[in-house]
């Protein structure tokens, strides 16, 4: 048997299930707007930290630029096989350097700045003497400057210039020709003999 409903009770019911829809719209556009602004205060943060590692980094681009000009007369005539003072000065730039990127947020800057640093590390490609060294280090750190310059203004990363592009190639070709001379002083690897011929040639007769 139904029970009729007095119309006052079926009007609160109907408010009561609005207030209900209300609060919930309510609360879910609260909630959306509070992940938002989350969201929003993540990425200015990150940008603020990027922007301040950045400029640190740049910062030691710049000084590791003026010491090299300092040296570069001094050390003109070593040859890059001889220990030198100034390449401590040199990789101590280069750490911090290091350090400072890893925090940028960017993926493909941090990737961009490691690859030249380990090109950097590889100045004996430049030639026999510092004077070449010295010359290769700073056209390198020359060329993180614009790079890190370009994060900072928050233009596009510049492409690889086109003189460091050639930089990797001598580095390349520097480490595989050092690489075959030390296989040479070694003479061959003894776990590349094949046994068998070790017996072939013990057991030649020298008169033959």
């Amino acid at each position: 048997m139904m029970i009729a409903m007095q119309p006052e009770v079926l009007s609160g019911l109907i408010g009561f299930g609005g207030a209900l829809v209300g609060g919930a719209a309510s609360f879910g556009g609260v909630w959306l707007t509070l992940s938002h602004q989350r969201k929003l205060a993540r990425e200015a943060r990150l940008a603020e930290i990027g922007q301040e590692a950045a400029d640190k980094a740049l910062n030691e681009l710049i000084t590791l630029g003026e010491f090299l000009e300092s040296v570069k007369g001094q050390v003109a005539a070593m040859h890059t096989d001889e220990s030198a003072e100034y390449l401590d000065t040199v990789f101590g730039h280069m750490e911090r350097v290091q350090r400072a990127v890893a925090r940028i947020p960017d993926r493909e800057l941090r990737t961009r700045v490691r690859d030249l640093l380990t090109v950097m590390r590889k100045f004996r490609a430049a030639g026999v003497r510092h004077f070449f060294a010295v010359s290769w280090l700073a056209e390198l750190a020359e060329e993180l400057t614009e790079l890190l310059s370009a994060y900072i203004r928050t233009d596009p990363l510049p492409p690889l210039s086109e003189r460091t592009g050639s930089k990797q190639q001598r580095a390349i070709q520097h480490e595989l020709a050092q690489r075959r001379r030390f296989e040479l002083l070694q003479g061959p690897d003894p776990a590349n003999v094949d046994p068998r011929e070790e017996d072939a040639t013990d057991s030649e007769d020298p008169a033959s």
